[in-house]
């Protein structure tokens, strides 16, 4: 298989420490050309990953001939015309999550890769984790029986002030929880009730509901979830608070890294279960360092029998108000195209 050819748009902590590292460890790709708004870091990162040329302009990148693929590490205000600009060229995008500010922009990222035959996915990297990978095996192969009830909890270990920077707790750490809870159901989130411990201020309240920016400021949140197929599911969102855990009590299939979260710099190895009521336990490998940078691999290729592209309705706390999600963004579920190029690119990314 010829090599992908990627581009990277937006050089800073995020591509540099995460994506980059584990893209450059992969076979079948080829860093082609590293972009930002500050051309030295491009140039630095460039010259560490391997990169053949650097440069400033994302629409002069996003349009060459030999890219594949374009990247998207920015923030998150520039998502949407970075990742349109790429889809009109007919490039596939990989972006960071969250996917946009406002459902608007969200759409139209959607339906530029549709209408360009172009694939879109966002990085939603929990569910590529390999205790999630056969948990949802497992769960597809009838295990467990039928899913009743789904517990997720995403907490870090922030400061507290520094929420506000990152949009908030529920749109950057529960946006990972979201995705795992689909992706290991294979229901979508139909309705939605949720608590919020946040400034009440600072919500965007004017404009039409899709213009309304879903980042906020909030440092808790706990919700509950109607999903697709009948099962529900409760979702805690903590940003000072240490420790993650998902649980699904229908089978009482319990995920949980065994080892302590370490931050090292030296490889070590951690065990994780996947344990069924108080007698019976799988071990899964492989055997993973559990220091945060080195355990995210970035694998890309959705779950087993994960199902398709589709809309979801976001209901208020009665069910009024609902919103719709853009249609095929989910995790790792691409957007548009005939699936030939795009599974092409999901085997580089997994190394296959």
């Amino acid at each position: 298989m010829d090599a992908i050819r990627f581009a990277v748009v937006g050089c800073g902590n995020i591509a540099e420490g995460y994506h980059l590292p584990a893209l450059a460890a992969l076979d079948g790709g080829a860093f082609v050309v590293a972009c930002d708004i500050e051309k030295e870091r491009a140039a630095r990162v460039a010259g560490k990953f391997g990169a053949r040329e650097w440069g400033g302009d994302y629409p002069e990148i996003v349009a060459r001939d030999d890219v594949d693929l374009v990247c998207i590490f920015t923030k998150i205000d520039t998502h949407a015309e970075i990742a349109m600009a790429a889809a009109d060229a007919g490039k596939h995008v990989f972006v960071q999550k969250p996917l946009a500010p406002t459902l608007r922009r969200g759409r139209a990222m959607a339906d530029a890769a549709r209408a360009n035959g172009t694939q879109l996915v966002t990085s939603f990297m929990h569910s590529y984790f390999p205790e999630s990978l056969a948990a949802a095996e497992l769960i597809r192969a009838g295990r467990i029986g039928r899913i009743e009830h789904i517990r997720q909890r995403n907490a870090t270990r922030n400061p507290l002030a520094s929420a506000p920077s990152y949009g908030g707790a529920l749109m950057d750490i529960g946006a990972h929880g979201i995705a795992l809870i689909q992706a290991l159901s294979g229901q979508d989130i139909v309705r939605v009730a949720a608590r919020i411990e946040g400034e009440e201020a600072s919500a965007d309240g004017n404009g039409a509901p899709e213009d309304r920016r879903l980042q906020g400021d909030e440092v808790n949140a706990w919700l509950l979830y109607e999903l697709s197929g009948g099962a529900t599911a409760s979702h805690e969102v903590q940003w000072s608070q240490p420790g993650r855990h998902v649980a699904v009590p229908g089978g009482d299939l319990r995920l949980r890294g065994l080892a302590p979260p370490a931050r090292t710099a030296h490889r070590r190895t951690a065990r994780h279960d996947l344990s069924f009521g108080s007698d019976r336990r799988l071990e899964t490998g492989p055997r993973m360092d559990p220091s945060g940078r080195a355990r995210h691999p970035h694998r890309h290729r959705a779950p087993p029998g994960a199902p398709g592209p589709q809309t979801q309705r976001l209901g208020r706390a009665a069910g009024a108000g609902g919103v719709e999600r853009p249609r095929g963004v989910r995790s790792g579920a691409p957007v548009g195209g005939d699936g030939r190029l795009g599974g092409a690119v999901g085997g580089v990314l997994n190394g296959s």
